[in-house]
């Protein structure tokens, strides 16, 4: 948590304006509850939602390209054709094996039909028959194992055209038209899908069992903001929480899959991740710079009926951008000191300045880090410490 350190003693000039009965002059915040969400906040890594390396299944000379580098393609889509005369002739090899092969065998199934006929009628010897019946058989054999030349020889004339097994997009060419390739060994090139993308974080393993609690109740909400990206977050849903935790950093990874169709997320490019996991209703909230550390923790300065600072120790349980949600020390309504701490102590007499916030209520999160409230609330999320 990020503090404003203070002194708790007053310098020469507030013991000076104590001795004389002056007033410290400081600004002032009013204490506001309102709805605030509870969330958990990481840093995350943005992952393709599937990655596939294209290989050739065949080798020869790579004939054409069907697209341009960094493309958006469909699963089915042409991306190349490698040169397929070679395969071509061998299936036209193969048919033409298989026509001979089906002549022979038909007529050895004649001769051995006419031979059991003849030995019937016992005309000719069985020892005849039965050899023109192997002969047939075995040509039947023969027309099977054509049969398997044709199936394998027409599906390399199919692995010679390529096609995307995957939506998604293309990365760089890493082997262009010309080249001879060799099958499955040669990247042609990596597409990844980008529509719909994961996001991988890892929050610490305290947060493991709320997350978990939060999932048994329906999806989790998570938001995704890309480094250096003022807009609006991208919003997903948590759907991965890793088998274990990291014992060496005492965090546990997790995994929210996005839309995306905007393609503001990209993969490898990092993001500020917020996990939603419930909404605090009436939250006590009071501005940063109001929560000062002194050596028994956290306190603020609040001034009470009589216009004098009454030093409160907080119990700071969440920070959301430049608000803190306590637990105690503070009501609804009342009125924090954020600026003049130097010059205070316990009991002493203060002049209110003008409100550096309008309304002198404490300042709003960036619309970055705001979350559409639930029906018949206004809340602001928080991160959990």
């Amino acid at each position: 948590m990020l503090t404003l350190a203070a002194c708790s003693k007053v310098d020469g000039a507030g013991e000076g304006a104590q001795r004389s009965g002056g007033a410290v002059a400081v600004s002032v915040a009013s204490v506001v509850q309102k709805p605030m969400l509870v969330e958990v906040r990481a840093v995350g890594t943005v992952e393709a939602f599937a990655s596939v390396s294209i290989t050739a299944q065949v080798g020869g000379r790579l004939q054409t390209v069907h697209f341009r580098e960094g493309d958006a393609v469909r699963k089915g889509e042409l991306l190349f054709t490698i040169d397929t005369r070679p395969y071509r002739a061998t299936l036209r090899e193969a048919r033409a094996g298989f026509a001979k092969n089906e002549a022979l065998a038909n007529q050895a199934r004649d001769e051995a039909n006419r031979y059991k006929k003849l030995v019937d009628e016992g005309v000719a010897s069985r020892q005849e028959y039965e050899r023109s019946r192997a002969n047939a058989e075995a040509l039947e054999a023969t027309l099977k194992a054509d049969k398997a030349v044709i199936s394998s020889a027409s599906i390399n004339v199919d692995f010679a055209t390529i096609t995307a097994p995957i939506d998604g997009r293309t990365g760089g060419l890493l082997v262009h038209a010309g080249n001879v390739v060799k099958p499955s060994t040669d990247t042609l090139v990596v597409i990844r899908q980008v529509q719909p993308i994961y996001v991988r974080f890892a929050v610490p393993e305290q947060h493991l069992g709320r997350v978990r609690e939060r999932m048994t109740k329906g999806p989790v909400a998570v938001r995704a903001v890309p480094r250096g990206d003022s807009e609006m977050p991208a919003r997903g849903a948590l759907t991965f929480i890793e088998n274990t935790i990291n014992p060496a950093t005492g965090t546990i990874d997790m995994k929210a899959e996005f839309p995306n169709t905007d393609d503001r997320l990209w993969p490898g490019q990092f993001a500020d991740v917020t996990v939603e996991l419930a909404l605090e209703p009436n939250a006590i909230v009071v501005p940063e710079a109001a929560v000062q550390n002194g050596q028994n923790g956290d306190y603020v300065f609040v001034v009470n009926g009589t216009g004098k600072a009454e030093l409160r120790p907080v119990k700071v349980l969440r920070q959301l951008g430049n608000e803190f949600v306590v637990s105690a020390g503070v009501a609804r309504g009342e009125r924090v000191v954020i600026e003049g701490h130097a010059q205070l102590t316990p009991g002493a007499k203060v002049q209110i300045k003008a409100a550096p916030h309008p309304s002198g209520a404490a300042s709003a999160p960036s619309p970055a880090e705001r979350s559409p409230a639930p029906s018949g609330a206004k809340p602001e999320g928080e991160a959990v410490r």
